[in-house]
Parts: structure tokens; sequence; C-alpha cells
């Protein structure tokens, strides 16, 4: 049985639903402030947190925020690869970000040293485990999708002619993160 083609639209909502898990299930900010009630994971905030959210991927913790700075943007991109199906996911953010993602994963404070190594393995092993579960959720349909291993790049991939790419604003915990879906356009 030959799987079809899943439109790149549907792997952005897949890998937004795939923050959000990673945000309820494996990541821990410290809380800051005064937090309104449920769970501690804080309120959508700014009009790009609310444009990006995914029931939940939206949401951004109370206290300092990782804003990423133009031209500024870090993150870490897997291939997942099918029969029919070849796309790269990504995420990127700030430096800042890179780190205040890693410590979330780890379980450290803020003020916690952390090196730019495991800055980098951390955000890599976030990307790993978002394809993970993007690959799990899709899967039914493409039961050949296989995860490459994830690259941190210190810039984000450019959109070269004959790619065609959807992207998403969004908060993982304090941390403004956009995600990526990128892929070769089809032949007509």
């Amino acid at each position: 049985m030959s799987s079809a083609a899943i439109p790149i639209g549907e792997w952005l909502v897949s890998l937004r639903q795939a923050a959000n898990d990673l945000l309820n299930t494996s990541l821990r900010f410290e809380k800051a402030g005064a937090e309104e009630a449920g769970g501690g994971r804080g309120k959508r905030t700014g009009k790009g947190a609310a444009k990006g959210a995914a029931k939940g991927a939206g949401k951004a913790a109370a206290g300092k925020k990782s804003e990423p700075a133009a031209g500024e943007q870090h993150g870490a991109y897997i291939a997942v690869l099918g029969e029919r199906n070849s796309m790269h996911l990504g995420l990127t953010t700030s430096a800042d970000g890179c780190r205040a993602l890693a410590r979330g994963l780890l379980g450290m404070r803020s003020d916690e040293e952390l090196s730019e190594h495991d800055a980098v393995d951390g955000v890599s092993e976030v990307m790993n485990i978002m394809a993970g579960k993007v690959k799990s959720t899709l899967s039914d349909r493409d039961h050949s999708l296989r995860l490459g291993m994830p690259i941190f790049m210190q810039q984000p991939i450019q959109v070269r002619e004959g790619m065609e790419r959807v992207q998403a604003e969004v908060m993982i915990g304090p941390v403004a993160c956009t995600l990526m879906v990128f892929q070769m356009k089809q032949a007509a």
C-alpha cells in the first residue's frame, strides 16, 4: 500500500501540537511572580503569541520572555522522510531562547550555568522530540516516515527557489519561537 503526500499545512499543525505536548510534558520553566490558575503555564500574550497559539503552544509563562532579535535566529532542523513525503522541520529562536529551552528540558533554573555545547544539544533534543511526535502523529498516513539527525544552525535556513515554507510564531513557555516546515515544491 503506497502512502499519499501529506500537505505541508498539516505538518505545521502537527508541529504546533508537538510543541504544545512538549511544553506540557517535558519542559519545566521557573515560575515568576503571580500567575493565573491553569497549571502555572501562564497566559497568552501579545499579538504574535495569539496568532501562533496552538492549543497551548502559544502560552507564555509570567516573567522574562526571550524575544528573538532580527537576524539573530539560532535553531535546530530535522528531516522527516518517507516514500511520498520529504519535509524538514525547524525551530528557531534567539541565543537566549536556545539557552532557556535547554534549561527547561534539563529542569535547570535560569541562574544556573549552561555551556554553549549543552545549549546546542538541548535545543537539538527539543527538536528531535518534537519531530518524533510529528512522525508518530502522521505515521498512520505514511508508515514509511523516518527521522534524520537534528542539525543546529546559528541562522535560519533561507528559502530558495523551488522551496516552499510555512511557519508559525509561537511561545513555548517564556520563549518566543518560530516553527517551520519546508520542502521542495512538487513538479507540475
